[in-house]
């Protein structure tokens, strides 16, 4: 039950966050509105509606939107073909800017944003170095560069217009309709192509669909973690290797690897646009989540085995469709 009837904005509502967070608010009884740019099968529950917008970074100051508590920003272009740095401006930047702008509009108490850890790095060779708030952010590419502007725009412009905002910082997030690299990896590994291994000890933190919308669920009656940057994963960091092996077991798959120079596969890797990925599996990524696990009095609920057995289960049952 929710006390609060709060009424909920959520942008990037048609994405693999977004439709998982949205059916946790409705069973939680908030009345939620998507953001999208066409209508979907999100919920069909009289408590969500959507609201259709050409394009975020545009003008969305005249959509038909009346008093709204709470926005959760969680559109943002993020790895694509696209390598013009305007592009991430536009929607990761001036797409904030108009999320605020649209909140001070519609009388908005609250702005949750999802970032990324790409804000801080790509993670280091070795294993006993960890991210945590203290660390002076250091984006290597355009998308971390530009949702560290789309922070610091959020940050200013709630300031001046006294909106609490929080911001979380997670590293790649896994679950039942994830999209990207993960997906490849699946079909990679329910087609029987070698995976490439490079000689590496690395760990990476990653975090759980359902665990970031327990955490988000939590946030917004929480309001000893507002105006605050918070760094967020599960609790248990995962060896590449093992990722590898935990999702051909759940694909029931035999795993077929291969051994391969670092800079051999990043060569390789070149022409399609994919040598980024190289430095993603041999370095380790490692996140401190102390910060938000003592503001929220919370740990993770839901195991690496888990969320991963929900993801491989949403791609078997999408590809009987």
């Amino acid at each position: 039950m929710n006390k609060y009837k709060y009424s909920i904005l959520v942008t990037g509502a048609s994405g693999f966050i977004g439709r998982g967070l949205i059916n946790k608010l409705i069973s939680m009884e908030y009345n939620v509105i998507g953001l999208v740019r066409k209508k979907s099968n999100i919920n069909s529950s009289q408590l969500y509606s959507e609201v259709l917008i050409d394009d975020i970074s545009g003008d969305i100051s005249k959509i038909n939107i009346s008093k709204i508590d709470i926005i959760i920003h969680l559109a943002a272009l993020t790895h694509s073909k696209v390598k013009n740095y305007q592009d991430y401006l536009n929607v990761n930047v001036k797409g904030t800017e108009n999320i605020v702008n649209l909140g001070v509009k519609i009388s908005t108490k609250l702005i949750i944003m999802l970032s990324s850890i790409k804000v801080n790095g790509e993670g280091f060779r070795k294993n006993n170095i960890k991210y945590s708030e203290k660390c002076n952010p250091e984006p290597n590419d355009f998308y971390g560069k530009s949702k560290l502007a789309s922070e610091n725009i959020l940050k200013e412009l709630c300031q001046n217009n006294n909106i609490s905002y929080v911001i979380l910082r997670p590293p790649i997030i896994y679950g039942n309709g994830v999209k990207g690299n993960l997906l490849n990896l699946m079909k990679y590994l329910d087609n029987n192509v070698p995976i490439p291994i490079i000689k590496s000890n690395n760990i990476r933190s990653m975090l759980s669909l359902n665990n970031l919308i327990e955490a988000l669920v939590m946030i917004i009656n929480n309001k000893n973690t507002y105006n605050d940057i918070y760094l967020i994963s599960d609790n248990t960091e995962v060896n590449t290797k093992h990722l590898y092996y935990t999702l051909s077991k759940k694909l029931n798959k035999k795993l077929y690897t291969f051994t391969i120079n670092k800079y051999l596969l990043k060569i390789l890797l070149w022409p399609i646009g994919k040598s980024y990925l190289v430095e993603k599996i041999s370095n380790s990524l490692i996140i401190n989540n102390d910060k938000v696990k003592r503001a929220l009095n919370w740990a993770p609920s839901v195991s690496f085995e888990e969320e991963i057995s929900n993801m491989v289960e949403g791609y078997i049952k999408n590809n009987e469709k």
